[in-house]
Order: structure tokens, then C-alpha cells, then sequence
């Protein structure tokens, strides 16, 4: 989850002071933060995500394990959490301060030396072997450009998957699948698929978000 990347100012190392806490008028999640973790729509949203990913990677005869990730709109860590134990190291990057506090909390209670947060995009290109976006595209007011800025960080090889809700009407929320096709195509990727990631049934709901994968090619790869 996320609104805004232009607001970056560098990596956050600890808790927000309390002169600094965001409001609701800065930042729009604010309000949330405090009790993400106990919604469970929120809780089974993340895990069927992570189980989707696994199954992507696998298929393509990868694994997360040892790998450089970018949990890129990873709110207060619930995918994080999936994948901190078998990463190599997790850039959990988020636009909301609160949110990132929320993680930084669970940072220093489990001890997950392996996590850092920050509000943009690290620097650098070639540094990461998968970035993955969980409910966030849909918000950016420059989605395409965003994923071009996201891909370059994926070295040779590397994977870039997301998760939105899909748009059906022309005036309505998320992303449609052509969206998202032509985001991954512009960015340079390759072996592009979108389509269902999971079925979720969830109160008197089924959730059916849309996953789209990215690969960038290796050198010398037609």
C-alpha cells in the first residue's frame, strides 16, 4: 500500500520521534497503521500473495531463498514477514512514515537484521533479484514510470511481481490486465504473464487480485 513516491527523504533507522508523527492530512494511512496487522482480510491477503509468488518462482525453477528483494508499498511488513526468513536482504521501501513505524517496531522485537526500511526507491541499479508490489500500483500516480524506475534495480535474471486489484469500468480503481502488460513491456521485461493470482473467499467475498510477472533478461538472451 501506497500513494505517493515523490516524498522519499532516505532510509528510516528507527521509530518516528513524536514531534514528527504524521497526521492524517500528510499522510494518508496514518490512521490505519496502528491496527493493519489485526485486520485478517489484510493477514490472508499477504500470505495468498506469498503462496502465489512461491508458485511463480517455481515454476520457473527459482526460489526466494538467498535472494536481494524490494518489498516496494510493503505497509507495515505483512509480506516482509513471508519472505524475511529465506532472503538474503529486504529493502522494505513505503510512502507512509506510520506504516514504516509500525515495521521498524517489529524490526527491533524479532530481531530481523536482514530488513531495511526507507520512503523511495533505493538507489543504484543491478542490486536487487526481485521486487515485489503488493497492492500499490493501482495508487501511483505514475505507474509506468514507477515500474521502469523498480525493474532497473532487478539484475540480469531477476523477477518483477505484482499484485492489484483489477480495474473493469474505465472510471474505476486498480489496474486493468493491458495496464499492466504494457507497464512490464515498457520497462523492459520479459515472459510478461498477468492474469488471476489467487481466490480468496473472505466473509461473504472472494478476493481476485491480478499478479503480473516480469523477468529481466539475461545478457545475450533473444
Amino acid at each position: 500500500m501506497a500513494t505517493d513516491r515523490g516524498r522519499g527523504s532516505g532510509w528510516q533507522h528507527g521509530p518516528v520521534k513524536p514531534e514528527e508523527q504524521p497526521t492524517v492530512a500528510d499522510d494518508p494511512w496514518a490512521a490505519y497503521a496502528p491496527d493493519w496487522d489485526d485486520d485478517p482480510a489484510a493477514r490472508a491477503y499477504s500470505a495468498a500473495a506469498y503462496r502465489s509468488l512461491i508458485d511463480r518462482l517455481t515454476e520457473r525453477g527459482r526460489s526466494v531463498g538467498g535472494m536481494t528483494i524490494c518489498d516496494f508499498g510493503c505497509g507495515t511488513g505483512l509480506l516482509t514477514e513471508q519472505l524475511v526468513d529465506e532472503a538474503e536482504s529486504i529493502d522494505a521501501v513505503d510512502a507512509s512514515p506510520a506504516m514504516l513505524d509500525v515495521l521498524t517496531a517489529k524490526l527491533a522485537g524479532r530481531r530481523w537484521s536482514n530488513v531495511r526500511t526507507g520512503t523511495d526507491i533505493p538507489g543504484g541499479s543491478g542490486t536487487h533479484d526481485l521486487v515485489v508490489c503488493s497492492s500499490v500500483c493501482g495508487f501511483l500516480d505514475d505507474y509506468p514510470g514507477t515500474v521502469r524506475r523498480l525493474a532497473g534495480l532487478l539484475r540480469p535474471g531477476g523477477f518483477f511481481v505484482q499484485w492489484d486489484w483489477e480495474r473493469e469500468a474505465a472510471d474505476g480503481d486498480g489496474l486493468s490486465r493491458g495496464e499492466i502488460d504494457a507497464a512490464l513491456t515498457a520497462a523492459g521485461l520479459e515472459h510478461i504473464h498477468v492474469g488471476t493470482a489467487f481466490e480468496l473467499p473472505f466473509g461473504d467475498e472472494v478476493m481476485r487480485p491480478l499478479i503480473g510477472v516480469g523477468h529481466k533478461p539475461l545478457p545475450g538472451q533473444p
